[in-house]
C-alpha cells in the first residue's frame, strides 16, 4: 500500500463531502474528516519512525567499533573522532544532514554529582588499599626481625633493616599503577572523566545541563570536524564533560540511516548507560562486535545479555572483527599457508561464538534477543584494515601507516598469500555485511512498516463505513422530508420531537448521575487494587555464587621456617540493576492496563449509553407511521461519543533518573553486590511507592474530570440533540426555497458517499 496514494485517496474523501454540511447536521461530516486527519498522523508517524534505518554498534573495549563504523560508513577513512579511552567515550548518534551539524549534550548536575562522589571513592578505595599493603609489608618486616632476635642480632643490625623497610615499600603513585586494575571500573572512570576535566582547566559548572550546535563544512580550515573533535576527540578539551552527541554529516551513505555508536555496554557512567538503552531500543539491528581472535568471552556474552534492552530491538548482527590480527596470531606451528591459517581462524570464531552463546542461553532470561543473536550464526568475521588497505591500492593511492604494516606482516608471515586490492577486499567482507544489512534490513522494515499501515487503516475501515452510512441515512432522511412536506409541517414534527426529548429530561440526567457515582467509588477501588498490585513488583533475583581461594603462609627462616596452607571458600551475592528497571517499567505497564484498557468497561460506558438510547428512543411512539428513528438516532450518536474518558500516561524517564541518583556509586557494571543489596531494595522499593502515590493521584485527577464530564452531560445532553435537530430544521427550510435544485444537490452528495465507501473497501483490499 503506497502510503501517498493512502493519503491522497482519503484527502479526497474528505473534501468530497465537504459541502454536504448545507445538507445535513454539520457534527456528522466534522467528525469524518477529524477521523481522517486522525489516521493521517498516525500514518505519518509510522512514516517518520521508518524513514530512517536506525543501526546500533556494541561490543567489547578495543573490538575496534569506530574502524568498522569508518568502513562501513566512510570508505575506511577515519572521519569520525577517537576518544582518549573508552571511559571517556562519548554516546554518538550519527545521522544524514546536508549541513554538517553536531549537538553536543552535556552531562546535568546530577550526572556531574554522581561522578564526582564517585571519585571520591576511588580516592577512598586507593587510600584504603596503599594503608593495607604498608601494614602487610611492616608485618612481615616485624616477623623477619622476630626470628632475627632469637639469633641475637645486634640491635644497630635491625635499625638498618628498618630503614631498609621504608626503602622497599612502594610510593603511593607506583602502587597506584600496579594496582589500579583492582579498584571497581566505575570508580576508576569517574576517576579519569574528573582528572581529565581538571587537566583542561574547565569551568564545569558552565557547561552542566547545557547543549552546543555545531556547524560549519568540513573543507574549512578550522572546520566542522575540527569542532567536533575539541568535544569528542582524543585530545579534546571538553570530551570529559560531553554526555552524548548527534552528529550530523554531508554523506550518501547515511541517507536514511542512523547510526548508535555506543562507548561499550560496560560504560561505567551509570545516566550514559542508561541513555544508551534508551537509543539501542529505537534500533532496527544491532551490530554485535567481539575480537575474531577470542570471540565475546562467556562473561562478556553474558553481560551483553543482561545490559541490551530485553524489547526494541528486531535483528542482531553478529560480527568478529580484527580478522586480518586474529589470523597473523594463529597457531605458526608447520607454518600453516595463508588459506590454512584463515580457515582455521574462521573456524575458532564460529566456535567460540555458538560455545559462548549457548553458555549463556542457560542462565540468559532474555530469550527474544538470544534468539535473535542466534539466528545470525555465525559470526560474520571482517577486517576493517583489509577494506581500507583494498582502496587505497584500487585507487593507486599510498597505504596508510596501519595498512603497510599490515601487508608487510602478512607477506612475511604468508609466502602464498596474493598481495592485492581484490584479495583484501575478500578478506575484509565488509561488502557482504553491507548487503546484508542495509539491503536485506531495509527491505524487511520497509515490509514492517507497510503490514502496519495496512493494520493501521484495516482497523479504521468499519468506522469510516459507518460514519459514511450515518452521512447517507441523514441525507436519505432530508431527502424524503423534502419530498414530502412544506416549511409548516416540518415545524409541526420538530415540536412534536422536542416534547417528547423534555418528557425524558429528568431520566437521562438521573442516568448519568447514578454514572458519576459509580465511577467515584471504582476509581476508589482502582486506588486499591494499584497499591496492592505493587507487591507483585518488588522481588529480583539475588545469585549467590562461591568460589575457593587458596591461600599460604610462610613464616621462620632456614630450618625453623614453616608454611601454612588453607583454602577459603569467597560468597559473592550479586543483584542486577536492569531487574530494577524492569520491575519500575512492569509495575507502570502493569497499572497503565489496568487503568486504559479496563477503564471503559469499569465505568459501565457501553451500559450507560444503551440505557440512554432505549430511554430517549422510547420516549417516542413506535407506533406512528410518520416517525422516523434515524431523526432521533443519528444525533443521538453524536451526543453519546461527547461521553469520553481521558487517558493516563505516566513519564518513566522521572523514576529512572530518580534511580540513578539514588544508586550513584553502589552499581558497578550494571550489577550490586553483598551489603550493598539491601540499599538497592530500599531504592527500588521507594522508587515503586512514590511511583504508586503518583498514579493514585492521576486516576483521583481523571475521577474529577469524569464526574465533571458526567455532570455536564446530565444537563446538556438533552439540550444538545434538540440543537442539532433544529440546526437540520433550518438547512430544510432553506433547501424548501428551491425544492428541486436542493434534492438534485441531495442526490449528487448521496452517490458521492457511496462511490467513498466503495474506495474505502479498496483501500482495505
Amino acid at each position: 500500500m503506497d502510503a501517498k496514494v493512502l493519503e491522497k485517496k482519503l484527502k479526497e474523501i474528505s473534501e468530497s463531502i465537504e459541502n454536504g454540511k448545507e445538507l445535513i447536521q454539520e457534527e456528522s461530516i466534522l467528525e469524518f474528516q477529524a477521523s481522517t486527519k486522525d489516521i493521517l498522523k498516525k500514518i505519518n508517524k509510522v512514516l517518520e519512525e521508518g524513514r530512517q534505518l536506525r543501526l546500533g554498534i556494541v561490543g567489547e573495549v578495543k573490538a575496534g567499533k569506530s574502524s568498522f563504523l569508518n568502513a562501513m560508513l566512510f570508505e575506511g577513512k577515519d572521519i569520525l573522532p577517537k576518544a582518549p579511552t573508552p571511559m571517556t567515550a562519548a554516546l554518538t548518534r550519527i545521522s544524514y544532514n546536508e549541513t554538517p551539524k553536531a549537538k553536543i549534550v552535556f552531562y546535568d548536575f546530577n550526572d556531574w554529582n554522581s561522578i564526582c562522589t564517585m571519585a571520591r571513592k576511588y580516592n577512598e578505595t586507593l587510600q584504603k588499599m596503599y594503608e593495607e599493603y604498608q601494614i602487610k609489608i611492616e608485618q612481615e618486616q616485624q616477623k623477619k626481625f622476630s626470628i632475627e632476635n632469637l639469633k641475637n642480632i645486634k640491635n644497630v643490625r635491625k635499625q638498618e633493616d628498618k630503614m631498609k623497610t621504608v626503602n622497599f615499600i612502594m610510593s603511593k603513585k607506583d602502587f597506584e599503577r600496579e594496582n589500579r586494575e583492582n579498584i571497581p571500573m566505575e570508580y576508576r572512570a569517574c576517576k579519569e572523566v574528573l582528572d581529565l576535566a581538571d587537566s583542561n582547566n574547565i569551568n564545569v559548572e558552565a557547561f552542566l545541563g547545557t547543549e552546543k550546535i555545531i556547524q560549519g563544512s568540513l573543507e574549512e580550515e578550522y572546520g566542522y570536524l575540527k569542532q567536533l573533535n575539541e568535544y569528542v576527540g582524543s585530545e579534546g578539551k571538553y570530551t570529559a564533560i560531553v554526555k552524548y552527541t548527534e552528529i550530523q554529516l554531508n554523506h550518501k551513505m547515511l541517507e536514511g540511516i542512523e547510526v548508535i555508536d555506543t562507548p561499550g555496554l560496560n560504560d561505567p557512567i551509570l545516566s550514559r548507560s542508561r541513555t544508551t538503552q534508551k537509543f539501542l531500543i529505537e534500533c532496527d539491528a544491532v551490530f554485535l562486535l567481539g575480537y575474531c581472535g577470542q570471540f565475546l568471552g562467556a562473561d562478556d556474552m553474558e553481560f551483553m545479555m543482561s545490559s541490551l534492552p530485553n524489547e526494541g530491538i528486531n535483528k542482531a548482527v553478529l560480527i568478529g572483527s580484527k580478522m586480518d590480527s586474529a589470523i597473523l596470531q594463529y597457531p605458526s606451528k608447520n607454518n600453516p599457508s595463508f588459506k590454512v591459517a584463515y580457515l582455521g581462524t574462521k573456524r575458532n570464531c564460529e566456535r567460540q561464538a555458538e560455545e559462548n552463546i549457548n553458555e549463556c542461553s542457560i542462565t540468559s532470561s532474555n530469550e527474544k534477543l538470544l534468539s535473535q543473536i542466534k539466528a545470525s550464526l555465525p559470526p560474520k568475521c571482517i577486517s576493517s584494515l583489509a577494506y581500507a588497505a583494498s582502496l587505497q591500492m584500487k585507487k593507486g593511492e599510498p597505504l596508510g601507516k596501519y595498512e603497510a604494516n599490515m601487508v608487510k606482516n602478512f607477506c612475511r608471515r604468508f609466502p602464498d598469500f596474493p598481495n592485492d586490492a581484490d584479495t583484501w577486499l575478500g578478506l575484509s567482507n565488509i561488502v557482504e555485511v553491507k548487503k546484508e544489512v542495509f539491503e536485506e534490513t531495509k527491505q524487511q522494515k520497509e515490509k514492517i512498516i507497510t503490514e502496519r499501515m495496512k493494520h493501521i487503516v484495516s482497523s479504521q475501515i468499519v468506522k469510516f463505513l459507518n460514519l459514511l452510512e450515518n452521512i447517507s441515512i441523514q441525507a436519505k432522511s432530508n431527502q424524503s422530508d423534502l419530498k414530502k412536506y412544506d416549511c409548516e409541517q416540518l415545524e409541526a414534527k420538530l415540536e412534536n420531537l422536542k416534547e417528547n426529548l423534555d418528557s425524558v429530561r429528568i431520566v437521562v440526567k438521573n442516568l448519568f448521575e447514578k454514572s458519576a457515582i459509580e465511577s467515584q467509588r471504582i476509581i476508589e477501588d482502582m486506588a486499591v487494587d494499584i497499591g496492592l498490585e505493587m507487591s507483585n513488583h518488588l522481588q529480583f533475583e539475588v545469585v549467590t555464587s562461591t568460589k575457593t581461594q587458596h591461600h599460604s603462609s610462610t613464616s621462620g627462616h632456614l630450618w625453623w621456617k614453616t608454611t601454612n596452607e588453607w583454602d577459603e571458600v569467597i560468597r559473592t551475592n550479586t543483584a542486577q540493576l536492569s531487574d530494577i528497571d524492569e520491575n519500575i517499567r512492569n509495575y507502570c505497564f502493569s497499572c497503565m492496563k489496568m487503568i486504559n484498557a479496563n477503564f471503559k468497561n469499569l465505568l459501565k460506558i457501553d451500559s450507560l449509553q444503551n440505557n440512554i438510547k432505549a430511554t430517549v428512543i422510547g420516549a417516542f411512539e413506535q407506533s406512528d407511521k410518520e416517525f422516523d428513528e434515524n431523526k432521533i438516532l443519528i444525533p443521538l450518536e453524536n451526543a453519546l461519543s461527547r461521553i469520553t474518558l481521558p487517558s493516563l500516561e505516566m513519564n518513566l524517564e522521572t523514576y529512572e533518573n530518580m534511580l540513578d541518583e539514588k544508586l550513584g556509586g553502589i552499581v558497578l557494571n550494571g550489577t550490586v553486590k553483598n551489603e550493598k543489596i539491601p540499599l538497592l531494595k530500599r531504592t527500588q522499593d521507594k522508587i515503586l511507592a512514590i511511583m504508586s502515590q503518583d498514579i493514585i493521584k492521576k486516576i483521583k485527577e481523571q475521577g474529577i474530570m469524569i464526574d465533571k464530564n458526567l455532570q455536564t452531560q446530565a444537563a446538556l445532553f438533552i439540550d444538545n440533540i434538540v440543537n442539532q435537530l433544529a440546526e437540520n430544521q433550518k438547512k430544510l427550510e432553506f433547501m424548501i426555497q428551491d425544492k428541486q435544485a436542493s434534492l438534485k444537490k441531495l442526490e449528487e452528495f448521496i452517490d458521492k458517499i457511496s462511490q467513498a465507501k466503495q474506495i474505502l473497501l479498496e483501500l482495505e483490499a
